[in-house]
């Protein structure tokens, strides 16, 4: 058990705060050491799947490397949907894999399985680790395995622990605590950059760092912002975002001389219309889909605005501003988050989930003021949303309103269990409008065949799945305590009790 106590000691030692842990036989020396060590917080959750996502939520809420501790088989591919967002969505994510001891592999027993680089290219490292060996060896190789996790790029690392029995050892006696291995991490900075446009385009995809750096460089060069929801932008209003984009953006849009992609991609579909001619981001993945990029520059977003200069167009604004008309919601989760955005209250953060809502909250969410608008859009899957959600809201230490959709929540029912037991007040508003209906935007929405296979359509209600897990039901949505509302399409009338 002396190596397990290590490996979490030397996690700890490092900073890495939280360990979410699945019960299971094998992983008990793991489980042991980060239950007794003074330093760790633990969240225990009986299935690893939705564990991987609370884990993920955790990490990216916080800032901080999140471990996972799963038993041997099965209980570890069942981590590979939150590892795969995980990678696409650069959270760093430690998995602790318990395994049994080479002498088994191959033979038959129980429980054993080929776990080594079983998420082959979505984890940044992995190794296997021997049942003994020396303290330097195991606390390096934690250390390793966190500088790999938190270095940029982020992401899942896996460290696949052999352990042979007993794996219990009732008079353990708990080994000395130990000090840090130093680890420090690189700035990428952008050299000076200037562009002769003076008709540009500000884009602000999302991004993990403050946007306001790129706002006041709007400013200077009054240049219009689109920004998306999950940019952060919309929490610092400026004159220059447009907001409404959405409704011109295909058809009547002026045409730029340059345009500036800050960040990650946009949920908006229209903005492919604009083709950037520079990308800024910290990280080296492409965002270019429409394959049109004139240049890119790896940087650390703040540097890349001290320095960048162009020209500016006084009338090129106004055009722009001329052309933001608000829309009309014309339904009823259109209105539910365009009330919302009125009144959530300033230290809530809001997490929008996959589908229509995100889409919807895109176009029609403009926040007074609040924490954090948060979304899933790493593959964005409508899978451990839930779980999602509660590790967001940790991670934050902050309370949560969650938008999701009825597909969505059947998705992660079981995870309504970590609804209930949250630290911190967490709304699931469950958007019910009885199927899948974002295929109806789709062109499959002419076959006809295409409601059995497609949309799903069911007649499912969830305040009996809310009392199944304990978790209040609400007849009008209220910032108190943590609880499910649902808005059904057919016959609900919205009421929001809030500031």
């Amino acid at each position: 058990m002396k190596e397990a106590f290590w490996i979490i000691d030397q996690l700890i030692q490092q900073g890495v705060e939280r360990f979410c842990i699945a019960p299971g036989a094998r992983s008990t020396p793991l489980v042991v050491a980060a239950a007794e060590h003074p330093k760790a917080k633990t969240l225990v959750h009986f299935d690893e799947r939705a564990l991987g996502f609370y884990a993920l939520g955790f990490a990216r809420g916080s800032g901080q490397c999140t471990a996972l501790i799963v038993t041997s088989g099965s209980a570890v591919g069942n981590l590979m949907p939150s590892v795969m967002e995980a990678h696409h969505r650069q959270a760093p994510l430690l998995l602790l894999t318990a395994d049994r001891p080479a002498e088994l592999r191959d033979t038959g027993a129980n429980q054993t399985t080929d776990q080594v680089k079983i998420f082959g290219s979505f984890v940044r490292w992995q190794t296997d680790l021997p049942p003994t060996g020396e303290e330097k060896f195991f606390r390096s190789v934690a250390a390793q395995g966190f500088f790999h996790a938190m270095q940029a790029p982020r992401g899942a690392v896996q460290i696949n622990c052999q352990f042979r029995e007993p794996l219990y050892e009732k008079n353990f006696k708990r080994p000395p605590f130990g000090n840090p291995i130093a680890i420090s991490f690189p700035k990428q900075v952008a050299p000076p950059i200037h562009l002769k446009a003076k008709r540009g385009v500000i884009l602000i995809g999302e991004i993990d760092s403050d946007p306001r750096p790129i706002l006041h460089l709007a400013k200077t060069l009054q240049w219009p912002v689109l920004a998306d929801l999950l940019s952060s932008a919309r929490l610092f209003p400026s004159h220059e975002q447009i907001r409404h984009f959405e409704t011109f953006l295909q058809t009547d849009a002026p045409t730029p001389d340059a345009i500036l992609h800050f960040g990650g991609a946009f949920i908006s579909k229209s903005i492919l219309h604009l083709a950037p001619t520079l990308h800024i981001g910290p990280l080296p993945f492409l965002q270019d889909p429409s394959r049109s990029l004139v240049a890119r520059v790896q940087s650390d977003i703040f540097s890349f605005c001290e320095t960048f200069t162009a020209k500016t167009d006084p009338p090129w604004l106004p055009l722009w501003k001329s052309l933001d008309k608000t829309p009309m919601p014309s339904n009823r989760e259109m209105q539910a988050i365009e009330a919302l955005g009125q009144k959530i209250p300033e230290d809530w953060a809001v997490f929008f989930g996959n589908g229509m809502a995100i889409r919807n909250a895109d176009r029609f969410f403009f926040p007074k003021t609040c924490k954090a608008i948060l979304g899933q859009r790493g593959l964005s899957g409508i899978d451990g949303n839930i779980a999602l959600a509660r590790g967001l809201s940790d991670g934050l230490k902050a309370p949560l309103l969650a938008f999701i959709g009825d597909q969505t929540c059947l998705h992660d029912l079981t995870s309504l269990s970590l609804i209930g037991s949250s630290d911190y007040p967490i709304v699931l508003v469950v958007s019910n409008n009885f199927g899948g209906r974002i295929f109806s935007q789709l062109p499959v929405a002419e076959w006809e065949h295409c409601d059995r296979f497609m949309t799903l359509s069911h007649n499912l209600r969830f305040k009996e799945a809310a009392r199944f897990f304990g978790v209040p039901f609400l007849s009008r949505i209220a910032f108190e305590r943590s609880a499910l509302f649902e808005i059904v399409h057919l016959d609900s009338k919205l009421s929001i009790k809030g500031s």
